[in-house]
C-alpha cells in the first residue's frame, strides 16, 4: 500500500519488544491487573503444582525419585495382568463348583488385582500431575 513502511505496526522493535517482556511497557491499571491474575493462579493448587513440578507443557528433567530402580520398570504392569488372568480362570470354577478354597482364592486374586490397578491409576495421575 502507498504510504506504508515495510515493517509491521503491530511488532514492536527489538528495544521495545524487551521492554513489553519486562513489563515496564505495562500501564499502573495492566500491572495491577496481571499481578492479581498472578495471584489468583498461584492459589490453585494444580496450576502450583505444574508450574514447580513440570508436566507436559512445562517439560523439565523429570525426578529421579519418580522412577523405579533399573529392571522394575514396568513390573506391576506385568504382575496386575498376571492376576487378573488368575482370577478370571477362578471365577467360573469358583462359581460352578462353589468349592471354599476357590471362592477364597478368587476373592483373594480379585482384591489384589483392585489393588495393583488402584497403584497403577495413582501412579498415572501423578505422572500427568
Amino acid at each position: 500500500m502507498p504510504g506504508h513502511s515495510s515493517v509491521s505496526r503491530w511488532e514492536p522493535a527489538g528495544d521495545a519488544q524487551e521492554a513489553v517482556m519486562d513489563g515496564s511497557g505495562l500501564s499502573h491499571r495492566e500491572r495491577r491487573a496481571l499481578t492479581a491474575i498472578e495471584r489468583a493462579l498461584r492459589t490453585d493448587p494444580r496450576f502450583e503444582r505444574a508450574m514447580t513440578s513440570g508436566t507436559r507443557l512445562f517439560a523439565q528433567e523429570p525426578d529421579p525419585a519418580d522412577r523405579p530402580p533399573d529392571g522394575r520398570r514396568g513390573v506391576l504392569g506385568g504382575v496386575v495382568c498376571a492376576v487378573t488372568a488368575v482370577a478370571l480362570t477362578l471365577l467360573p470354577l469358583a462359581v460352578a463348583t462353589s468349592e471354599p478354597a476357590l471362592v477364597a482364592a478368587f476373592t483373594f486374586s480379585y482384591a489384589a488385582t483392585l489393588a495393583g490397578l488402584f497403584l497403577l491409576v495413582r501412579r498415572w495421575c501423578r505422572r500427568s500431575g
